[in-house]
Formats: structure tokens, sequence, C-alpha cells
């Protein structure tokens, strides 16, 4: 499996920067798009047509992970190639709350059913997906949220999404190849339950034995000292999910 970073930046992008949206290549023309936050859909077509991802995993429904939902049905509509309606897998319940988003400012029920093939994950039950294996477990967030595990054959990539400190996490991420976690705070001290610290990343990834920690959801000027943190806790490999960057899985 190989991971493209299409952005990896906080609720506040920088300057430039794009929000969480990440292209996991399972095998030769299948990708699937984890996350659609701020930035990314633009990111994402200069890839390829976006019509023909693999499937669409939406981690939570705070803005900065699938507010470019907006812009790809849009595409879909007016511009897309093909009639090809990407499968959107969206967390229980999430399906009304983006409608509802949108519902004031065009009231058409179908605004995203008639673009995506939409489907509410089960997180018990997990999902088959362009030959691999997707499990989830729900994190410490504000909103319902579920870090995403994604197995094909032996190798194993754990994306945390959005997280307070939780050591359970450590066990779901057990054994990854490669760690995908979030790092809100960088550098800094913990500050609750919402988000993670690089020092609290760099725990994580120790306890759960994983070979490689890419750091995410962090501006890049925070991730000097949220790698340099997250090194001080795991003896692992660190690294910064810097937009347009991939890793081997």
């Amino acid at each position: 499996m190989k991971l493209t970073i299409l952005g990896s930046e906080p609720a506040w992008p920088s300057a430039g920067g794009v929000c969480s949206g990440y292209i996991l290549e399972t095998e030769p023309g299948q990708r699937i798009l984890i996350d659609c936050g701020t930035g990314v859909f633009a990111r994402l077509r200069e890839m390829l047509a976006p019509e023909y991802v693999s499937a669409i995993v939406i981690s939570h429904v705070h803005f900065d992970h699938w507010a470019d939902l907006i812009p790809f049905r849009y595409y879909l509509r007016y511009e897309a190639g093909s009639d090809n309606r990407p499968p959107l897998y969206l967390p229980p319940g999430a399906a009304e709350t983006l409608r509802n988003v949108v519902a004031p400012v065009d009231p058409d029920p179908d605004f995203f059913a008639g673009n995506f093939r939409i489907a509410e994950y089960d997180p018990t039950a997990g999902l088959e997906l362009a030959g691999a294996e997707l499990t989830f477990r729900r994190t410490r967030h504000p909103v319902e949220t579920y870090a995403i595990a994604i197995r094909q054959g032996d190798r194993r990539l754990c994306y945390s999404a959005d997280t307070g400190w939780d050591p359970v996490l450590a066990t779901f991420a057990s054994g990854s190849d490669l760690f995908v976690c979030e790092a809100a705070w960088g550098g800094g001290a913990s500050q609750g339950e919402v988000h993670l610290t690089g020092a609290e990343a760099g725990r994580l990834a120790a306890m759960a034995g994983a070979k490689k920690l890419l750091l995410t959801h962090l501006s890049e000027p925070a991730a000097i000292a949220g790698v340099e943190a997250a090194k001080m806790e795991f003896e692992g490999p660190v690294e910064y999910a810097r937009a347009g960057s991939s890793h081997a899985v």
C-alpha cells in the first residue's frame, strides 16, 4: 500500500495549507480517499479524475474532515467525465447531518445522495474496500469520531483521526507498519481530550509497537517541535505528514 498526503493541517490551515485528506493506494488503480477537508478536492484533482476514486471514507463530521465533499459534489454533477458515483462511507448518523448543513442554501434532498453512493458504516462490522479490510474504533473527541485501521495482506496502516489521549488507541494501532497520528498541539502541553501533543502521539506509537509514526493535523510551522517531542517518546522513525509526500506501508 502507499499513502499520499493531500492535506494535514488542522481546522485553521496556514497560508496555502490544506486540511485533512489522504489517498491510500491499495493496489494498482484502487485508491481510497480518507477524509476530505478544506482544500482537499483541488489537490485530489492534481492526482486523478475524482470520479474514479474507489471509495471515500469520512472519520467524523467536523468541517475540516468533510467540507470539500461540497465542491466534490458540484464537480460530479456538472463536470465529471463519467456518470460514475463514488461510494461515500460516513459515520453513523452523518448522512442526515451533512444534509442538514447544506439544506438552508440548497433544499435538494439528494444534494449528496444524488451524486455519491452513500452508506453509513457499522463501526462494529468494518468494511472491505479496494482489496483491503477496514476496522474502526471510536476516539475521544467532541463528536462521534472513528480511528481507522486498514489491512491488506500482512501490511497494516492505522489512522487515529482526531482524538484526545486514550491508551486503548495503542491497542487498536498495535503492530502498525505506519501509524498516522494526529498531534494538533505539536510541541506544546496537553490541552484536554480534544487533541494530542507530539509527545502523546509518540507515546501511543511506542505503546503500539508501530514501525513508523507520521504526525498529522498540525501546521507545517508547528511540525518541527511536534516531531522532536514525538522522538522523545518513540524510538522509531517519525515524520511530518507533509502535503504531497507519499509513504510506503
